[in-house]
């Protein structure tokens, strides 16, 4: 699977609405190649407003975990 349809077929229809509809939602990223990739990041810092997701998605090994209730990344 590319990045590109990683986007468009599982976090645009799937992972960002049950986001916005959930509080306090943990969001948890495993730093796969296609959750790596320009196009998958900048979709994170858009929808979710990660101020430099590149630092956060590389800074963990096990990944991102989102914190909806708090509005911030926990690393």
């Amino acid at each position: 699977m590319t990045a590109q349809l990683c986007v468009h077929d599982i976090l645009q229809p799937h992972v960002l609405p049950l986001i916005q509809r959930i509080p306090g939602v943990i969001f948890e990223q495993d730093n796969a190649q296609t959750h790596m990739a320009r196009v998958s990041r900048d979709f994170l810092h858009y929808f979710l407003g990660l101020s430099d997701p590149q630092i956060y998605l590389q800074s963990s090994i096990s990944g991102i975990i989102w914190d909806a209730e708090l509005g911030i990344p926990r690393v």
